[in-house]
């Protein structure tokens, strides 16, 4: 990351929405408030929220809609809060204390999540998917000794920071994405296709999406090598040319994001000195 073009105020990123409310109780004003603002801006903030795991549940579906994406019953872990713990949220950090054992540590890398559309038949990659992160303990620092982050790459601008030539090469070509998750033994997960230039269904912008590191060029699936080291190259172009917004955590906070519009990093922190506790759920809105 170009620690130059890292900023912590963004011309459209990390708006802060619904000063004050409750998110278990919003009427639906606010809920299209909330949804227009995210679409707007691409990512944006709630600020001290207090919720259980599955009252956020509740909020996401009831907001975006129902879907079963994600939704793995289990019991519940007798070393974890059961108020932290629903079917459908995940919880990311060092939940049961001080450990390098830290759940989520995929995401410190640069990637649009949208984790499982590849394996969703019928699910189009360009639905609007959405992730809702409710801070719910926040370490004081990073590894680097600066404040708690995650970053994102707003993937609109970064599209129009590109050059005319550049933005009419990358028109017609299309990436196959796979989904980070391992697959069970014997199964299966189809690859799908998605343009690298897409125009988002709600504002008509035009978005990139490179999903991670993995993801392959079409007509390049036999070349892995050059497949990689074109993507590495176009996020490095990328990179170069836009800002980082980089939210700083306080405990309480909400963030949603659309996938379609930005690119995010977590950021390490030591888990050995700190707890970090962070709720997550994933869904695609379809109201």
């Amino acid at each position: 990351m170009n620690k130059l073009l890292t900023r912590q105020q963004h011309s459209r990123l990390g708006k802060e929405v619904l000063q004050d409310c409750n998110l278990a109780d919003l009427t639906q004003e606010q809920i299209q408030e909330l949804k227009q603002s995210l679409w707007e801006h691409g990512v944006i903030v709630v600020r001290k929220q207090k919720l259980t795991a599955s009252q956020l549940k509740d909020f996401a579906i009831y907001t975006f809609g129902d879907s079963t994406l994600g939704y793995r019953p289990k019991p519940l872990d007798p070393k974890i809060n059961p108020d932290l713990q629903s079917p459908g949220v995940s919880i990311l950090g060092n939940p049961k204390g001080l450990s390098q054992e830290v759940v989520g540590k995929i995401a410190w890398q640069w990637h649009h999540d949208k984790d499982h559309l590849p394996k969703t038949e019928g699910l189009d990659m360009n639905s609007l998917y959405v992730v809702i992160l409710y801070g719910v303990e926040i370490p004081s620092e990073g590894i680097d000794g600066q404040p708690h982050t995650t970053n994102f790459l707003d993937m609109v601008e970064a599209y129009q920071n590109l050059d005319h030539q550049h933005q009419h090469e990358l028109q017609p070509l299309w990436m196959y994405h796979l989904s980070p998750m391992s697959p069970q033994p014997g199964v299966e997960i189809p690859r799908k296709l998605h343009p690298i230039v897409s125009t988002h269904k709600v504002t008509g912008h035009y978005c990139l999406y490179l999903g991670s590191n993995s993801s392959i060029l079409k007509g390049l699936e036999e070349k892995p090598e050059e497949a990689k080291q074109y993507w590495q190259d176009l996020f490095a172009t990328i990179i170069d040319c836009t800002p980082v917004y980089a939210h700083i955590w306080q405990p309480g906070d909400i963030v949603f994001w659309d996938n379609s519009q930005v690119m995010h990093t977590g950021v390490p922190y030591d888990a050995k000195k700190y707890k970090r506790i962070a709720l997550r759920v994933g869904v695609v809105n379809n109201t």
